[in-house]
């Protein structure tokens, strides 16, 4: 059986910066391993700050960019929510190596 391209990547979130005015927007910059991925999201304030760096997440990369208040995002979180209605990330069980595929 062939692994199916999902266009699902792991990633290191390398930094997660709240945007000046914004309530939760924030810029977040990934390592997908060799490249650096922005997204522009509202994902980090459901957490604690510093808390999402060097997490490993599932991205999904094969995505059109768009602009969300003039910052481009070119990648989305993989997440879901939790019972108290916060973002919860889907993380690997263990450290693999950035850009690995998820099928």
């Amino acid at each position: 059986m062939e692994e199916e391209n999902l266009g699902i990547v792991i990633g290191t979130i390398i930094s997660a910066d709240k945007v000046k005015g914004a309530d939760r927007l924030h810029i977040i910059k990934v390592d997908i391993g060799g490249e650096i991925v922005q997204i522009a999201s509202g994902v980090p304030a459901d957490f604690e700050q510093g808390h999402l760096i060097n997490k490993q997440i599932p991205l999904k990369i094969d995505v059109q960019s768009v602009k969300i208040r003039g910052i481009e995002s070119q990648a989305r979180f993989i997440t879901t929510i939790g019972a108290n209605n916060k973002a919860v990330l889907l993380v690997p069980e263990e450290n693999v190596p950035k850009g690995s595929k998820v099928w």
